[in-house]
């Protein structure tokens, strides 16, 4: 008996699992015929689409005749927005629902010269912010491991920071291992390096306003120790190569329009600018006393930074001089000094559990990790916080909509501006997040 596919949308099934419904259901055998061809001399035909309604990559299954099995032949629009071919079978096509797309006529356009069939129905779209799942899982155990591949087999271990470059590929930093790749795609996983030879664990990553070099920082746990790599697009980033030692470092970050490389040392909660002609280290200033644990995020536009202190649960802002080129003394912005816990409020009313990277969006929002509150927090430019994702202080393993989704131990989180996508390493949960928001 072949599955009932529309039924499995309904229960929101992983779309690796509906992919493989998908070919048991447009094929008589259950199988894949790569030898499909399209016909130019037939007509192209649709006859339903499947479901009718829905928002951001929600899983579409397109009915109809010479559809043919070559993808680089056919085009699927939606309110006139490109949708993406994931399977194609000669009688069915299955696609995944763009970001904005709008409620319209879905359009297939195959073949050159070019034939354009429009669905009897058209797609109603509807947006519902939610959370995902893009990559990683676990055994019934529990247990995962690292495995590369195809993105639906692929697992991970301590997903821990996330970069995006130019092609919005995303880097993954896994504590104590090593750095993973995901393709733009979101297809395939690979691995980059894994740690040893004085690179044990990698904390943050930060690109050069070119793209072709990425800082690697490290904390080595000494004062004399590997501080910060690098790694070239020569080498395709999978080697990386000495920059900086001692002065042990938790995080750095270059300014998104200058390239100037600031870090920082837990040691003494110092501020590092690094010459790049004199190879040497400038302190700037010193954030507090000892042992303060903290990292620097550049806002897109590169006007401030927010120096973000994981270990004393607060976060302080710093200006960019432009002229001194210089990230200038910071102000205490948000969150308790030395006060854990979880409320949400303005300024230093608001309360912290360890937060950890952050991902700005179009706005200037700051959308950051609280680790041990298991969620992500928002902080407006006015230094309003919120909870914007996730359930405080109860971890665990959901998805659905933002608040009723689950987390556990979230510590990175990058934001893709064109499809309003965030992507989030959960690190306890061993998986890569979505969370789809417009």
């Amino acid at each position: 008996m072949k599955p009932n596919t529309a039924c499995a949308f309904k229960r929101g099934w992983p779309w690796a699992a509906l992919l493989l419904l998908f070919f048991a259901a447009c094929s008589d055998k259950g199988t894949i015929d790569n030898r499909i061809p399209y016909d130019p001399s037939k007509p192209v035909t649709v006859t339903r689409i499947t479901p009718d309604s829905g928002g951001v990559n929600t899983q579409m299954i397109i009915y109809g005749s010479n559809f043919g099995s070559d993808t680089s032949l056919i085009k699927v629009y939606i309110n006139g927005h490109p949708a993406r071919v994931i399977g194609l079978n000669g009688t069915a096509l299955y696609v995944l629902v763009p970001s904005k797309a709008g409620s319209g006529e879905v359009k297939i356009v195959i073949g050159n010269p070019a034939k354009e069939v429009v669905a009897p129905v058209p797609f109603r779209y509807i947006f519902l912010p939610s959370v995902s799942t893009l990559a990683g899982f676990t055994d019934k155990d529990g247990r995962t491991a690292i495995v590369d591949g195809p993105i639906e087999k692929a697992q991970f271990e301590e997903p821990y920071w996330l970069c995006f470059d130019e092609n919005k590929n995303i880097y993954v930093l896994e504590e104590y291992r090593g750095m993973r790749f995901i393709n733009a795609a979101k297809t395939e996983v690979s691995t980059k390096f894994r740690t040893g030879n004085g690179l044990d664990r990698p904390r943050t990553l930060s690109f050069n306003t070119t793209y072709d070099t990425l800082y690697i920082t490290n904390d080595q746990g000494s004062w004399t120790g590997l501080s910060t790599a690098v790694a070239t697009k020569a080498n395709n980033f999978t080697r990386w190569t000495s920059l900086i030692y001692s002065l042990q470092t938790n995080g750095g970050a270059a300014q998104p329009q200058t390239g100037d490389y600031f870090y920082n040392s837990y040691s003494n909660g110092a501020i590092f600018k690094w010459d790049r002609t004199a190879k040497v280290a400038q302190e700037l200033f010193r954030i507090g006393d000892v042992s303060w644990e903290f990292n620097i995020q550049f806002a897109p536009s590169g006007n401030f930074a927010y120096i973000v202190v994981v270990n004393q649960h607060y976060i302080l802002k710093a200006n960019f001089n432009r002229e001194t080129r210089q990230l200038e003394t910071p102000v205490h912005f948000v969150g308790g000094r030395r006060s854990a816990g979880h409320q949400d409020g303005v300024g230093t009313d608001a309360r912290f559990d360890q937060p950890h990277q952050g991902a700005f969006d179009e706005n200037d929002n700051f959308y950051v990790c609280d680790i041990f509150n298991h969620c992500i927090r928002k902080i407006t430019p006015e230094g309003v916080v919120s909870t914007f994702a996730g359930r405080p202080r109860s971890y665990g393993y959901a998805d659905g909509a933002l608040r009723d989704a689950q987390f556990d131990r979230p510590m990175g989180i990058i934001y893709d501006r064109e499809s309003g996508t965030f992507y989030v390493a959960d690190q306890k949960n061993r998986r890569i997040r979505i969370i789809s928001t417009e």
